[in-house]
C-alpha cells in the first residue's frame, strides 16, 4: 500500500474519532446498550398463561390429560381462545372443557394432527385467575404439543410454550420401586 493511502486512511481515522467523541453522547454510544422504545404498548410479560394442577390418567389406547389454565395477574388482555397442536406425529382429541367454553378439532392436510382449540365467546379467563376443567386425550403413553393463549381475536398473548407429557403408569406392589419408596 503507498503512503499516501496510509496517510489518507489515518486521516479518516482520526476524523471519525473526533466525531464519535464530540457526537458520542448525543449518538447514544456512551451506553453500549441499545434502550428499547416500546412506543404506545404496555410492558409484555414473556407469558401470559400456564397449565397448572396436571394430572394424567391411563384411558384404553392412551392417556388422558386434565389440566387447569391460570392466567397470570399481569396479563394485558383476557384469554379467549387456547390453541393446542401436536407434535411429533401425537394424536391428540379435546377430552372436556368448562361450560360455556367450546373445543374444536381442526383439520389438518398435512401429516402431523390439526390443533384443538378451546374458545370462550361470552366468558374468557381474566387476569388473575385459573379456570378448570380442561382435557385432552393422547392415544400413546407420551404427548408432545405446543400451545398458546390468544385473545378475542385469536392473537397471541404471551409466548408459544413446548409441552411434553408422559402418562403416569401403575406399578406392582412387589416390585424394587416400590420397596424402595416404602422406606424412604
Amino acid at each position: 500500500m503507498s503512503l499516501k493511502r496510509q496517510t489518507i486512511g489515518i486521516c479518516i481515522g482520526i476524523l471519525i474519532c473526533a466525531l464519535c467523541l464530540i457526537l458520542g453522547p448525543a449518538a447514544g454510544l456512551s451506553n453500549p446498550v441499545v434502550p428499547y422504545d416500546p412506543g404506545q404498548t404496555n410492558d409484555m410479560p414473556s407469558a401470559a398463561a400456564r397449565i397448572v394442577n396436571l394430572v394424567s390418567s391411563p384411558v384404553p389406547g392412551g392417556c388422558r390429560y386434565s389440566f387447569d389454565i391460570e392466567v397470570f395477574p399481569t396479563c394485558w388482555k383476557p384469554v379467549y381462545h387456547l390453541r393446542i397442536e401436536s407434535l411429533a406425529e401425537t394424536v391428540i382429541d379435546p377430552a372436556s372443557w368448562p361450560a360455556d367454553w367450546v373445543a374444536e378439532k381442526i383439520p389438518s392436510g398435512m401429516k402431523s394432527d390439526g390443533p384443538i382449540v378451546f374458545s370462550a365467546e361470552n366468558q374468557p379467563i381474566l387476569p388473575g385467575e385459573i379456570l378448570q376443567g380442561f382435557a385432552l386425550v393422547s392415544y400413546s403413553a407420551e404427548a408432545a404439543f405446543r400451545w398458546y393463549p390468544a385473545d378475542s381475536e385469536e392473537i397471541l398473548i404471551g409466548k408459544l410454550t413446548r409441552v411434553e407429557l408422559g402418562c403416569a403408569t401403575a406399578t406392582e406392589p412387589g416390585t424394587w420401586g416400590s420397596i424402595k419408596a416404602m422406606y424412604r
